[in-house]
């Protein structure tokens, strides 16, 4: 230990020396903090030899992290059965009534033939036309009656925590977003509390160093700066939960907790604008793993309106061959209207009666509306694009997520983003321990060198 008149002597000597050990502590506890949010969300892939290498923590844990904000997401924020509540079967209908009409016309002259060739291939054109006008003024009902039976049984044949982690882990880039975006003020304070912590550590570097003259001294300082640095910051932005006063002079909030109205609103968007878009709901429910389950849902509705619209085919045949005018007159290959009927009727009469009236294969009926219902889910992606603007407006994800959002416990929201840091959150410090080392080092030889 050297005495009061050396240690003066020896900063008038090397007191540039002394001066910069405050600034290289703060400049490594700046560095590792970048070094150490760098290393959170790069590489995307491991880098390196055997054990020996990286990935970020982003990538590496996104199954895990996915499945903790799923479970926050659709667990305590949002539900199938409240986004699907709010999609208004009537206005649905009148959006999409020309896409839908067009669909049901292609569809009806594809199933019809294949399920129903006898009374189909009997039927003469404008029939035929009048029978796809039939189906398409009951598709709207259908709409209607399809939407709330989804509303009743979306449990069944929506799943929205399959979606919502097959959208995270389908696009990496959603999941790093997130945390970049919604965690960014607390990433800029990582950065500024390593420039302050470190600096505060630096002074008391300057004060040991002068005492001792130990070349351990740099390279100690230099692990417990970026140690320190990295625990300090990590704590101080989830802790406390509550606004605490400490030494009577300084209050202080955990900086996610302080900040959660506009992180709710951040995060509320992005899922909104990401992950749970009206499309990509669509998508998810018409196109995803549980497509069957909704096929026999709309097949179901299908056939009831069949059943009441279609039903009989002499009297659609009846009524609409007649607003053409001269019902008895008209003929299909030599035969009168009657007589077309009575064709229709004996060869079609044995599945028939009891059932459906004339003019329907009741055994086919079934089937038909299954083969229909396929089509129909199969175009739904397609034929709801011009209601998008409703859709977006009426499920208005973002409110519903920024509402629940706010209304969360300390200990639920903070859920939303812990995750993030608390993923091998003892590795990244260690990390900065190593780094702020090798810097002390480094600091000894240039001391060592530059010393009078």
């Amino acid at each position: 230990m050297q005495s009061w008149s050396e240690i003066v002597a020896d900063f008038g000597r090397n007191w540039p020396i002394y001066a910069t050990m405050p600034v290289i502590a703060a400049l490594i506890g700046w560095g590792t903090k970048i070094v150490a949010i760098k290393m959170m969300f790069r590489p995307h892939k491991f880098r390196g030899l055997g054990v020996l290498g990286w990935q970020g923590i982003i990538p590496k844990r996104a199954p895990e992290m996915v499945a903790v904000l799923r479970e926050t997401l659709t667990g305590r924020l949002i539900s199938s059965s409240e986004i699907v509540a709010r999609v208004d079967g009537p206005e649905l209908a009148a959006l999409i009534e020309r896409p839908l009409r067009a669909q049901v016309s292609t569809i009806v002259r594809s199933v019809a033939p294949e399920y129903q060739p006898a009374a189909w291939n009997l039927l003469p054109g404008p029939v035929r036309d009048a029978v796809v006008e039939r189906a398409q003024r009951a598709s709207l009902d259908v709409v209607v009656e399809m939407t709330d039976a989804l509303t009743e049984h979306i449990d069944d044949v929506f799943d929205l925590q399959e979606m919502v982690t097959k959208e995270f882990l389908a696009d990496p880039e959603t999941l790093e977003k997130m945390f970049l975006e919604v965690g960014r003020r607390e990433f800029a304070f990582i950065r500024r509390s390593g420039l302050v912590f470190g600096f505060l550590i630096g002074l008391v570097q300057v004060a040991v160093w002068a005492l001792f003259h130990n070349p351990w001294v740099m390279p100690f300082f230099g692990l417990f700066t970026g140690w320190f640095t990295d625990w300090a910051a990590l704590r101080l932005i989830f802790n406390p939960k509550e606004p605490t006063k400490y030494f009577g002079l300084i209050t202080w909030q955990g900086l996610f907790l302080k900040h959660r109205i506009p992180v709710s609103e951040e995060y509320a968007a992005l899922i909104a604008n990401r992950v749970l878009t009206s499309d990509r709901l669509v998508r998810g429910l018409f196109e995803g793993p549980h497509r069957d389950q909704v096929v026999d849902l709309v097949a179901e509705v299908i056939e009831d309106s069949v059943r009441e619209h279609l039903g009989s085919m002499e009297q659609i045949v009846r009524a609409e061959v007649g607003d053409l005018g001269g019902v008895d007159k008209l003929g299909v290959g030599g035969l009168t209207l009657g007589n077309l009927l009575g064709v229709a009727s004996g060869t079609l009469s044995g599945p028939l009666k009891g059932v459906t009236g004339i003019g329907l294969d009741a055994i086919q009926v079934g089937p038909m509306c299954q083969a229909a219902a396929s089509d129909l889910v199969d175009a739904l992606p397609r034929v709801l694009e011009p209601a998008q603007d409703y859709l977006e407006r009426a499920l208005d994800i973002a409110a519903i997520l920024d509402e629940k959002m706010k209304a969360m416990t300390p200990e639920e929201f903070e859920g939303v983003l812990r995750p993030a840091f608390q993923a091998d959150e003892r590795t990244l410090i260690m990390v900065g321990a190593i780094l702020g080392f090798l810097v002390g080092e480094l600091q000894v030889l240039l001391v060592e060198h530059f010393s009078v």
